[in-house]
């Protein structure tokens, strides 16, 4: 398969969810990217055909992957012209559904109408029933936020720290997560714990921050267990699969779709909320063999289901069963 992606290179983006499928992709099929930042980018190019041309001059791709940053904001619709006169199939990422496509939802049906989008891979599952019975609705396909192992894995660090929590909501408030704020107050009252708290970095490219990818990662591995919550919307967001890879034990609020994620409660994550925080936290610090059980069991998921190169697998067959660009 022949894909082309547009958009900007997102390797040194705080989120590593969205280089790391693309990551997967170039790994098992020949996938070139396009867009600032990557080795054959050029700024003077204006619309997609040109594009085509340059990354894929000998043959066409199968797939185009155009910049999924939020299009209903931007005027044209898409940062390239000539998207909606190209005959070649086209996949659009959906990821903050509710910032995407929350109040302008008839605009967003319009753009994917327009430039005849046949598939939007969607990281979480809830516009799937959403929007089943919009234009939307046969061409969503969940297909949730992956992790690079190179990036998100097993360092062996030390445990350092009985708990840590490092997301957005925690330190401030936000309307989002509410429940981060709650939790992180209730631990923090727990003078006996080890606790590995910080602000949250930034979401600026190129930020250099002491937590971010590896260091995100050797982080929560530094742990016995870490936390995190799907905010509001319930969203099963890329830090539950991100725990998982570092080999730590993740306490978690059930999110929408997590039985399709592969979660277990006792298995291989615990379940939380704000009013058993610590009940749970004080539990399974008492089990050091069981908690490492459960999170053995949580890596193991991780690396099986949901790295980039496993998620780069379950995108071709969702294009192979949609869209029937693949023989």
């Amino acid at each position: 398969m022949r894909i082309l992606i547009e958009g900007e290179n997102l390797t040194y983006y705080l989120a590593k969810c969205h280089e790391a499928f693309r990551t997967g992709l170039r790994a098992c099929f020949d996938t070139r990217c396009f867009g600032k930042g990557y080795p054959r980018y050029n700024h003077f190019l204006k619309t997609f055909d040109q594009i085509q041309e340059r990354m894929f001059p000998d043959e066409p791709p199968d797939l185009i992957i155009p910049c999924t940053w939020n299009p209903a904001k931007v005027e044209c619709g898409f940062r390239y012209s000539g998207l909606a006169e190209s005959s070649i199939p086209k996949a659009l990422y959906l990821a903050d559904y509710w910032s995407e496509a929350g109040e302008q939802l008839d605009r967003y049906i319009d753009l994917v109408c327009k430039h005849r989008i046949e598939m939007i891979p969607s990281y979480f599952p809830q516009p799937l029933d959403m929007w089943k019975e919009t234009p939307l609705g046969e061409l969503l396909v969940y297909m949730p936020p992956c992790v690079d192992p190179a990036i998100f894995n097993d360092w062996q660090m030390k445990k350092t720290y009985d708990v840590g929590f490092l997301a957005a909501g925690t330190v401030n408030i936000e309307a989002l997560y509410p429940e981060r704020r709650a939790i992180h107050q209730k631990i923090l009252e727990r003078k006996d714990l080890r606790y590995l708290w910080a602000e949250h970095p930034g979401w600026k490219q190129n930020r250099e921050s002491p937590l971010v990818g590896k260091n995100f990662s050797r982080a929560i591995n530094s742990c016995r267990i870490f936390v995190t919550t799907g905010g509001i919307y319930r969203n099963a967001n890329a830090k539950y699969i991100e725990i998982l890879a570092s080999n730590t034990l993740l306490l978690a609020d059930e999110p929408i779709g997590g039985d399709l994620l592969g979660l277990r409660d006792g298995i291989n994550y615990v379940a939380v909320n704000e009013q058993n925080i610590l009940e749970k936290v004080d539990y399974y610090l008492c089990r050091p063999g069981l908690s490492g059980q459960i999170a053995e069991q949580g890596y193991l998921l991780a690396m099986r289901r949901h790295s980039c190169y496993a998620r780069a697998m379950d995108f071709y067959e969702a294009v192979r069963a949609r869209m029937y660009v693949c023989q």
